[in-house]
């Protein structure tokens, strides 16, 4: 090996070695306006915070693994978990270039309220991800599949147990609205409806509802609020707004 070739290997392993012990603080600066590391540690490529914050929400036990080989692809591909008590869950997340976000084995379970706000005041539970494929691009969804479940969904301000719903997304294809199926898991409620997902951010959930023997007289009583039942004893429902 020629002194020229020795020396240009020495500089060579000297920046992957650089590389490769960069402190996971040199990405504080690069973070998205909003989203605040604190304590970060380890690694660029294998790093945590001890608390990741994004306005209102708040994750403990935030961690990050990079994967490399997709910087040849010019793309940022990790695979990141929190191991916060109220919200554990972890997924594959793949960037582009041209602002589209793609998230794989997405699994996570967390509670309606406890400091996260995700539902309105007045409802608790938890809340089941489990969604296998999901595509986004400058914060627009364009495809998801997998399902969410609502467990053990209840009512606090007039205390009442509303039961357990899944939403299932089917793998989605083309240009048009994202559809999900809604029914009940059991509970006091027979519900089964259909969930749209605009491609500009609406939303429009519609379907029908209807109170089993074990439903208290109040739930029975909120229920006809809906309007009168069909034969069947079931009761339309829509709601439609933007997220």
């Amino acid at each position: 090996m020629s002194l020229r070739s020795a020396l240009l290997l020495a500089i060579l392993v000297f920046v992957a070695t650089l590389l490769v012990r960069l402190p996971a603080s040199v990405l504080m600066p690069l973070l998205p306006a909003g989203i605040g590391c604190e304590m970060p540690g380890g690694t660029l490529w294998q790093g945590s915070c001890a608390r990741l914050r994004y306005g209102s929400l708040s994750l403990s036990g935030f961690s990050w693994k990079l994967h490399p080989a997709a910087l040849l692809r010019l793309r940022v591909s990790a695979e990141l978990s929190s191991e916060d008590p109220r919200a554990r869950g972890h997924t594959q997340v793949e960037l582009t270039r041209d602002g589209g976000i793609h998230l794989q084995a997405l699994s996570a379970q967390l509670p309606l309220q406890g400091g996260l706000r995700l539902f309105p005041q007045g409802l608790a539970g938890t809340l089941q991800i489990a969604v296998q494929d999901a595509r986004l691009r400058h914060d627009q969804l364009l495809a998801l599949q997998g399902s969410i479940r609502v467990l053990q969904l209840r009512s606090e301000d007039e205390p009442a147990d509303l039961g357990n719903f899944e939403l299932q997304f089917p793998a989605a294809a083309g240009t048009g609205p994202i559809e999900g199926q809604l029914h009940d898991l059991g509970g006091p409620l027979s519900v089964s409806g259909q969930l749209r997902l605009l491609r500009g951010g609406g939303y429009d959930l519609s379907g029908w509802v209807a109170a089993r023997p074990q439903a208290s007289p109040d739930l029975i009583q909120a229920l006809q609020l809906l309007g009168p039942p069909d034969a069947q004893g079931r009761r339309m429902f829509s709601l439609a707004g933007s997220l």
